[in-house]
């Protein structure tokens, strides 16, 4: 069975000013000309421009999906699986505004008016989260919420995203009266304040840090969230200061009065720069890029400037702070550093100073 370029554009959806356009760039080749010139498509070529059609809903250029359908390995059911995946990604999305809409929709039976935070938590499952985690990622963050429960089944779904709402929302409140209050982050006030949103952060991300620190930088980037959690950069970067003092107490055991003196001058000032080079450092190493690779060496050397700078130079210290984080799980708690993070990172900075083989 054979179609003309009409009656498969009216079949499609498509124009046929764009299966010519297929045609032009050699996308898609109709397999026959009929006595009269007129273009045949056959089964084949239609399942050409499904496969056409599925990778352009990838967001995939044609140059790009032209390359992969020339390529002989990648067949059709590769194409079908894309697509249930990316289907299933739309799913959980979905699912979880639902459970957070129904929560609302309670509100407004119950005459309560939901306020701007609660339509823009609506927003946030279905727009930031996906530009930050992965699938798996995004069903741990899920499931510690009860997101993907069916909440018509498990009203303690519902439950759970309001005490999430009201929980960041007093911290939120707390944090703004410390702040217009005048307190330093090295109050005892605003470390416990720090210490609580980071506990939030971490029982959100299931303990971790990997997951803790993508949450932070989503916080940090993402307008719509700074003003779903009430908290601007400022109120971060005041989180992170406070956060920065606490731990800061916590490497006294390990040091002499001297070694306090130094850190309390420069190691609080080192703390807006962690957290991106965190987030570099992570993703070469998800990449599985090599720790002795050009990116990796670059970014050793801004992670061993860094450590060396918040010791304020002294390698001696230095060396002791790092020996501290690496024994005391109280100091890497919260910090997005885990194990396999640091044993990547220590690998990188141990092949600076391996002589060369060249």
């Amino acid at each position: 069975m054979f179609l003309k370029i009409g009656e498969l554009a009216r079949r499609t959806g498509l124009t046929v000013r764009a299966l010519r356009h297929y045609e032009d760039i050699g996308l898609l080749v109709p397999s026959q000309r009929s006595s009269g010139g007129y273009r045949l498509y056959d089964g084949k070529d239609v399942a050409r421009l499904y496969r056409i059609q599925a990778l352009r809903r990838l967001d995939l250029s044609l140059a790009e999906i032209q390359r992969l359908l020339d390529d002989a390995a990648g067949g059709l059911s590769d194409v079908v699986a894309q697509q249930v995946k990316q289907l299933d990604r739309e799913i959980r999305q979905a699912t979880a505004l639902r459970a957070h809409l129904l929560a609302m929709q309670r509100q407004l039976q119950a005459s309560e008016e939901p306020g701007l935070d609660d339509w823009l938590l609506a927003l946030e499952s279905m727009v930031a989260g996906a530009k930050y985690f992965s699938d798996d990622e995004l069903r741990t963050l899920g499931a510690r919420h009860g997101d993907a429960a069916d909440a018509t089944q498990a009203p303690q779904a519902t439950d759970a995203v309001e005490t999430r709402t009201r929980k960041r929302a007093a911290l939120a409140a707390s944090l703004r009266e410390l702040v217009a209050a005048g307190a330093s982050p090295e109050s005892p006030q605003a470390q416990a304040l720090a210490r609580r949103w980071i506990d939030m952060l971490l029982e959100e991300a299931g303990g971790d840090e990997g997951l803790l620190i993508k949450l932070y930088t989503m916080h940090w980037n993402e307008p719509s969230l700074r003003a779903l959690t009430g908290v601007d950069r400022a109120g971060i970067q005041y989180i992170s200061h406070a956060m920065a003092y606490a731990r800061l107490a916590l490497y006294a055991p390990h040091c002499n009065a001297d070694d306090m003196a130094t850190l309390r001058r420069h190691y609080v000032g080192q703390t807006d720069a962690w957290p991106p080079l965190i987030t570099e450092v992570r993703q070469q190493m998800l990449a599985d890029a090599s720790a002795d690779g050009a990116p990796m060496r670059a970014l050793a050397q801004r992670w061993r400037a860094l450590s060396l700078a918040k010791a304020g130079g002294d390698a001696a210290l230095d060396a002791r702070l790092q020996h501290a984080f690496r024994n005391d799980p109280a100091l890497r708690v919260g910090s997005g550093i885990d194990a396999p993070l640091a044993a990547y990172v220590q690998q990188a900075i141990a092949r600076l100073d391996a002589p060369s083989n060249a």
